[in-house]
């Protein structure tokens, strides 16, 4: 038996302008759908990691991946999506590299 520790997301684009932390993370704000439902999804940076860091980073892991001229999937933790609430989904670099570990 397999267990998945991942969910694809299709991207749909941005829901907000980019962002700050209280502690001075970036956070880029998707709009993604999950299984026919929509979310909003943060991704929060690393400590000192600009967005763009983040992004090459998903997508040299393989968590960030092109499906088509102008679509994109992302690969995230299961466990981000069991705690969404509001339609909202928080998801921090850290997070990926707990998948990792496992």
């Amino acid at each position: 038996m397999s267990l998945n520790l991942t969910t694809t997301a299709t991207i749909l684009g941005l829901a907000k302008r980019p962002g700050m932390t209280k502690d001075g993370r970036a956070v880029f704000s998707l709009s993604v759908e999950v299984n026919g439902s929509q979310y909003e999804l943060n991704l929060v940076t690393k400590p000192g990691q600009g967005i763009q860091q983040a992004l090459e980073y998903l997508a040299e892991k393989g968590y960030l991946k092109k499906i088509n001229e102008d679509q994109y999937q992302l690969l995230i933790p299961t466990w981000a999506l069991s705690k969404a609430k509001n339609n909202t989904i928080w998801l921090h670099l850290e997070d990926y590299e707990k998948l990792a570990g496992t």
